[in-house]
Protein backbone atom coordinates (compact mmCIF):
# COMPACT_ATOMS: atom_id res chain seq x y z
CA UNK A 1 0.00 0.00 0.00
CA UNK A 2 1.54 3.28 -0.86
CA UNK A 3 1.51 6.44 1.11
CA UNK A 4 1.59 9.76 0.27
CA UNK A 5 4.57 11.63 -0.94
CA UNK A 6 5.57 13.46 2.38
CA UNK A 7 8.86 14.50 0.73
CA UNK A 8 9.37 17.99 1.53
CA UNK A 9 12.79 18.30 -0.15
CA UNK A 10 11.48 19.90 -3.65
CA UNK A 11 9.10 23.03 -1.13
CA UNK A 12 10.23 26.11 -0.14
CA UNK A 13 10.99 25.45 3.49
CA UNK A 14 12.89 28.90 3.83
CA UNK A 15 11.46 30.25 7.14
CA UNK A 16 9.83 33.76 6.73
CA UNK A 17 12.22 36.26 7.64
CA UNK A 18 10.56 37.98 11.06
CA UNK A 19 10.28 41.74 11.12
CA UNK A 20 13.18 43.66 12.82
CA UNK A 21 12.81 43.74 16.39
CA UNK A 22 13.76 47.06 16.64
CA UNK A 23 10.96 48.05 14.17
CA UNK A 24 8.20 45.88 15.84
CA UNK A 25 9.03 47.80 19.18
CA UNK A 26 8.82 51.44 17.44
CA UNK A 27 5.05 50.15 16.47
CA UNK A 28 4.37 48.96 19.62
CA UNK A 29 5.62 51.80 21.81
CA UNK A 30 3.85 54.53 19.13
CA UNK A 31 0.40 51.92 19.84
CA UNK A 32 1.10 52.12 23.33
CA UNK A 33 1.40 55.78 22.95
CA UNK A 34 -1.71 56.53 21.18
CA UNK A 35 -3.65 54.10 23.58
CA UNK A 36 -2.58 56.72 26.48
CA UNK A 37 -3.02 59.77 24.74
CA UNK A 38 -6.60 58.36 24.03
CA UNK A 39 -7.08 58.07 28.04
CA UNK A 40 -6.00 61.00 28.85
CA UNK A 41 -8.57 62.87 26.29
CA UNK A 42 -11.44 60.21 27.93
CA UNK A 43 -10.52 60.99 31.33
CA UNK A 44 -10.27 64.53 31.23
CA UNK A 45 -12.91 65.53 28.89
CA UNK A 46 -12.48 69.35 29.41
CA UNK A 47 -9.16 69.05 27.02
CA UNK A 48 -11.46 68.90 24.02
CA UNK A 49 -14.79 69.75 24.86
CA UNK A 50 -13.89 73.42 25.94
CA UNK A 51 -12.42 74.38 22.68
CA UNK A 52 -15.46 72.88 21.14
CA UNK A 53 -17.41 75.54 23.07
CA UNK A 54 -15.13 78.47 22.78
CA UNK A 55 -14.84 78.36 19.11
CA UNK A 56 -18.82 77.62 18.79
CA UNK A 57 -19.61 80.69 20.89
CA UNK A 58 -17.45 82.88 18.34
CA UNK A 59 -19.00 81.77 15.54
CA UNK A 60 -22.92 82.97 17.28
CA UNK A 61 -20.53 86.07 18.16
CA UNK A 62 -21.61 86.46 13.81
CA UNK A 63 -25.66 86.58 14.54
CA UNK A 64 -25.73 89.49 17.27
CA UNK A 65 -28.98 90.57 19.01
CA UNK A 66 -29.27 93.67 17.18
CA UNK A 67 -29.07 93.31 13.21
CA UNK A 68 -27.87 96.51 11.50
CA UNK A 69 -25.46 97.94 9.56
CA UNK A 70 -21.85 98.40 10.87
CA UNK A 71 -21.01 101.79 11.18
CA UNK A 72 -17.18 102.61 10.81
CA UNK A 73 -17.27 105.88 12.00
CA UNK A 74 -15.79 109.00 9.86
CA UNK A 75 -13.14 107.34 8.07
CA UNK A 76 -15.57 105.27 5.81
CA UNK A 77 -13.28 105.56 2.74
CA UNK A 78 -10.36 104.04 4.52
CA UNK A 79 -12.28 101.15 5.27
CA UNK A 80 -13.55 101.09 1.62
CA UNK A 81 -9.89 100.60 0.54
CA UNK A 82 -8.69 97.03 -0.80
CA UNK A 83 -5.61 97.15 1.27
CA UNK A 84 -7.33 98.46 4.70
CA UNK A 85 -10.15 95.29 4.00
CA UNK A 86 -7.39 93.09 3.66
CA UNK A 87 -6.18 94.14 6.68
CA UNK A 88 -8.90 93.88 8.72
CA UNK A 89 -9.53 90.86 7.40
CA UNK A 90 -6.33 89.28 8.64
CA UNK A 91 -6.62 91.03 11.74
CA UNK A 92 -10.21 89.41 12.58
CA UNK A 93 -9.10 85.89 11.97
CA UNK A 94 -6.09 86.42 14.51
CA UNK A 95 -8.89 88.42 16.89
CA UNK A 96 -11.27 85.25 16.52
CA UNK A 97 -8.18 83.06 17.57
CA UNK A 98 -7.20 84.54 19.95
CA UNK A 99 -9.80 83.98 22.90
CA UNK A 100 -8.98 80.29 22.48
CA UNK A 101 -5.38 79.86 22.95
CA UNK A 102 -6.04 81.76 26.48
CA UNK A 103 -8.61 79.62 27.44
CA UNK A 104 -6.42 76.87 26.47
CA UNK A 105 -3.92 77.97 28.45
CA UNK A 106 -5.86 77.82 31.28
CA UNK A 107 -7.03 74.68 30.79
CA UNK A 108 -3.93 73.16 30.65
CA UNK A 109 -2.24 74.64 33.24
CA UNK A 110 -5.07 72.97 35.19
CA UNK A 111 -5.01 69.92 33.66
CA UNK A 112 -0.92 69.05 34.04
CA UNK A 113 -1.37 70.42 37.77
CA UNK A 114 -3.83 67.87 38.37
CA UNK A 115 -3.35 65.01 35.82
CA UNK A 116 -0.66 63.21 38.31
CA UNK A 117 -1.67 64.31 41.39
CA UNK A 118 -5.19 63.05 40.74
CA UNK A 119 -4.84 59.46 40.11
CA UNK A 120 -2.90 59.72 43.73
CA UNK A 121 -5.92 61.00 45.34
CA UNK A 122 -8.10 59.09 43.66
CA UNK A 123 -6.02 55.64 43.90
CA UNK A 124 -6.35 54.86 40.40
CA UNK A 125 -2.42 55.08 39.81
CA UNK A 126 -2.97 51.58 41.59
CA UNK A 127 -4.54 50.27 38.58
CA UNK A 128 -2.56 51.97 36.50
CA UNK A 129 0.52 50.54 37.77
CA UNK A 130 -0.58 46.95 37.19
CA UNK A 131 -0.87 46.76 33.67
CA UNK A 132 1.94 46.96 31.91
CA UNK A 133 3.04 50.42 31.07
CA UNK A 134 6.02 52.15 32.16
CA UNK A 135 6.02 55.20 34.05
CA UNK A 136 7.88 57.18 31.23
CA UNK A 137 5.38 56.31 28.66
CA UNK A 138 2.34 57.43 31.09
CA UNK A 139 4.04 60.87 31.83
CA UNK A 140 5.63 61.82 27.94
CA UNK A 141 2.04 60.73 27.26
CA UNK A 142 0.67 63.24 29.47
CA UNK A 143 3.57 65.79 28.52
CA UNK A 144 2.46 65.58 24.86
CA UNK A 145 -1.30 66.12 25.07
CA UNK A 146 -0.39 69.15 27.15
CA UNK A 147 1.81 70.30 24.57
CA UNK A 148 1.45 68.70 21.38
CA UNK A 149 -2.64 66.97 21.16
CA UNK A 150 -4.54 69.51 22.86
CA UNK A 151 -3.07 73.22 21.01
CA UNK A 152 -3.20 71.73 17.47
CA UNK A 153 -7.01 70.54 18.23
CA UNK A 154 -7.17 73.88 19.10
CA UNK A 155 -5.57 75.45 15.83
CA UNK A 156 -8.06 73.47 13.97
CA UNK A 157 -10.65 74.09 16.16
CA UNK A 158 -9.95 78.07 15.80
CA UNK A 159 -9.52 77.36 11.75
CA UNK A 160 -12.59 75.99 11.38
CA UNK A 161 -14.89 78.66 13.60
CA UNK A 162 -13.16 81.69 11.33
CA UNK A 163 -14.17 80.02 8.43
CA UNK A 164 -17.72 79.37 9.93
CA UNK A 165 -17.72 83.20 11.26
CA UNK A 166 -16.88 84.32 7.58
CA UNK A 167 -19.83 82.33 5.79
CA UNK A 168 -21.84 83.19 8.15
CA UNK A 169 -20.50 87.59 7.83
CA UNK A 170 -20.57 86.80 3.83
CA UNK A 171 -24.43 85.08 3.97
CA UNK A 172 -25.68 88.66 6.04
CA UNK A 173 -23.37 90.67 3.99
CA UNK A 174 -25.86 89.08 1.07
CA UNK A 175 -28.74 89.90 2.70
CA UNK A 176 -28.49 93.20 3.09
CA UNK A 177 -27.61 93.46 6.62
CA UNK A 178 -24.10 94.11 6.60
CA UNK A 179 -22.41 96.59 4.46
CA UNK A 180 -20.21 95.35 1.09
CA UNK A 181 -17.04 96.33 3.14
CA UNK A 182 -17.54 93.85 6.27
CA UNK A 183 -16.51 91.17 3.95
CA UNK A 184 -13.10 91.04 2.65
CA UNK A 185 -12.38 87.24 1.92
CA UNK A 186 -9.00 86.68 0.08
CA UNK A 187 -7.50 82.63 0.21
CA UNK A 188 -3.77 83.86 -0.24
CA UNK A 189 -3.97 85.66 2.86
CA UNK A 190 -5.87 83.44 5.00
CA UNK A 191 -3.69 80.63 3.94
CA UNK A 192 -0.88 83.05 5.34
CA UNK A 193 -2.91 84.08 8.43
CA UNK A 194 -2.77 80.45 9.18
CA UNK A 195 0.55 79.50 8.09
CA UNK A 196 1.60 82.23 10.55
CA UNK A 197 -0.49 80.70 13.49
CA UNK A 198 0.83 77.48 12.81
CA UNK A 199 4.47 79.13 13.18
CA UNK A 200 3.73 80.43 16.38
CA UNK A 201 2.07 77.60 17.65
CA UNK A 202 5.04 75.35 17.02
CA UNK A 203 7.28 78.24 18.58
CA UNK A 204 5.15 78.08 21.51
CA UNK A 205 5.08 74.20 21.85
CA UNK A 206 9.03 74.65 22.22
CA UNK A 207 9.48 77.62 24.03
CA UNK A 208 7.05 77.05 26.89
CA UNK A 209 7.66 73.15 27.10
CA UNK A 210 9.98 74.13 30.46
CA UNK A 211 6.69 75.41 31.67
CA UNK A 212 4.60 72.52 31.59
CA UNK A 213 7.26 70.48 32.27
CA UNK A 214 7.65 71.80 36.08
CA UNK A 215 3.67 71.79 36.30
CA UNK A 216 3.65 68.08 35.67
CA UNK A 217 6.75 67.67 38.33
CA UNK A 218 4.79 69.51 40.87
CA UNK A 219 2.02 67.19 40.01
CA UNK A 220 3.83 63.97 40.46
CA UNK A 221 5.44 65.00 43.70
CA UNK A 222 2.87 67.61 46.13
CA UNK A 223 0.74 65.89 48.24
CA UNK A 224 -2.07 68.55 48.10
CA UNK A 225 -2.41 72.25 47.42
CA UNK A 226 -0.81 71.35 44.54
CA UNK A 227 -1.98 75.02 43.05
CA UNK A 228 0.34 76.64 45.78
CA UNK A 229 3.48 74.68 45.54
CA UNK A 230 3.31 75.69 41.93
CA UNK A 231 3.09 79.18 42.17
CA UNK A 232 4.17 80.08 45.84
CA UNK A 233 7.82 79.27 45.90
CA UNK A 234 8.63 81.96 42.56
CA UNK A 235 6.87 84.58 44.47
CA UNK A 236 8.50 83.61 47.74
CA UNK A 237 12.32 83.51 45.18
CA UNK A 238 11.46 86.91 43.85
CA UNK A 239 10.81 87.89 47.19
CA UNK A 240 13.75 86.71 49.13
CA UNK A 241 15.97 87.62 46.07
CA UNK A 242 14.87 91.11 46.16
CA UNK A 243 15.04 91.73 50.05
CA UNK A 244 18.76 89.68 50.64
CA UNK A 245 20.14 90.69 47.40
CA UNK A 246 18.44 93.97 45.81
CA UNK A 247 18.29 92.37 42.94
CA UNK A 248 15.74 90.77 40.20
CA UNK A 249 17.03 87.99 38.26
CA UNK A 250 14.63 85.48 39.20
CA UNK A 251 11.61 87.73 38.01
CA UNK A 252 13.41 89.07 34.76
CA UNK A 253 13.99 85.30 34.50
CA UNK A 254 10.16 84.10 34.72
CA UNK A 255 9.02 87.55 32.56
CA UNK A 256 11.53 86.36 30.06
CA UNK A 257 10.41 82.58 29.74
CA UNK A 258 6.53 83.76 30.39
CA UNK A 259 6.11 86.27 27.82
CA UNK A 260 8.59 88.28 26.34
CA UNK A 261 11.55 86.29 25.29
CA UNK A 262 11.04 84.34 21.84
CA UNK A 263 8.81 87.00 21.14
CA UNK A 264 10.99 89.91 21.46
CA UNK A 265 13.70 88.19 19.46
CA UNK A 266 11.33 87.35 16.92
CA UNK A 267 9.83 91.01 16.17
CA UNK A 268 13.63 92.73 16.62
CA UNK A 269 13.52 95.00 13.68
CA UNK A 270 10.80 93.75 11.75
CA UNK A 271 10.54 94.11 8.19
CA UNK A 272 7.26 95.43 7.26
CA UNK A 273 6.40 97.69 5.04
CA UNK A 274 5.54 101.11 5.03
CA UNK A 275 2.52 102.32 6.64
CA UNK A 276 0.72 105.55 5.25
CA UNK A 277 -2.25 107.24 6.97
CA UNK A 278 -5.15 105.22 7.97
CA UNK A 279 -3.00 102.36 6.84
CA UNK A 280 -3.95 98.77 8.20
CA UNK A 281 -0.95 96.56 7.57
CA UNK A 282 -2.21 93.14 7.05
CA UNK A 283 -0.81 90.04 9.13
CA UNK A 284 -0.23 88.53 5.77
CA UNK A 285 2.41 90.76 5.27
CA UNK A 286 3.78 89.98 8.74
CA UNK A 287 3.91 85.98 7.22
CA UNK A 288 5.87 87.44 4.31
CA UNK A 289 8.75 88.76 6.27
CA UNK A 290 8.64 87.06 9.39
CA UNK A 291 12.31 85.11 9.14
CA UNK A 292 11.31 81.43 10.58
CA UNK A 293 14.40 79.89 11.32
CA UNK A 294 15.12 82.72 13.79
CA UNK A 295 13.31 80.63 16.53
CA UNK A 296 15.04 77.98 15.79
CA UNK A 297 18.37 79.26 16.06
CA UNK A 298 17.94 81.08 19.31
CA UNK A 299 20.14 78.97 22.01
CA UNK A 300 17.54 79.38 25.10
CA UNK A 301 14.84 77.48 22.93
CA UNK A 302 17.15 74.58 22.84
CA UNK A 303 18.36 75.30 26.60
CA UNK A 304 14.57 75.22 27.54
CA UNK A 305 14.19 72.13 26.38
CA UNK A 306 17.20 70.33 28.22
CA UNK A 307 15.61 71.79 31.41
CA UNK A 308 12.25 70.50 30.40
CA UNK A 309 13.69 67.26 29.78
CA UNK A 310 15.13 67.30 33.17
CA UNK A 311 11.62 67.88 35.01
CA UNK A 312 10.20 65.49 32.78
CA UNK A 313 12.51 62.56 33.87
CA UNK A 314 12.49 63.71 37.66
CA UNK A 315 8.15 63.34 37.67
CA UNK A 316 9.14 59.90 36.29
CA UNK A 317 11.28 59.18 38.66
CA UNK A 318 9.22 60.55 41.32
CA UNK A 319 5.94 58.70 40.20
CA UNK A 320 7.43 55.33 39.97
CA UNK A 321 8.89 55.46 43.31
CA UNK A 322 6.26 57.65 45.10
CA UNK A 323 4.21 56.00 47.83
CA UNK A 324 1.72 58.03 49.74
CA UNK A 325 -0.27 54.95 50.97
Amino acid sequence: MSTPDTNLSGADTTPAVAPPVSSAARQSMLTTMIVLIRRELWEHRALWITPLIVGGLLVLTAFPIHIGNVVFGAHHEDFARADNRLGMFTLLLWGQAVPQYLVMVIVLSFYLMDCLYQERKDRSILFWKSLPVSDANTVISKLLVAVVVVPLGVYLTAMVSGVLFQAIWAARTASGSLPKIAVGWDTVAWLKVQGLMLYGLLVSMLWYAPMAAFLLLVSAWARRNVFLWATLPPVIAIIIERAAFGTRYTQHLLEYRSWSGIWNVLLTDPITPESGHGRVVSLADLFDNTSMSRAFLNIDLWLGLAVAAVLLFAAIRIRRYRDDT
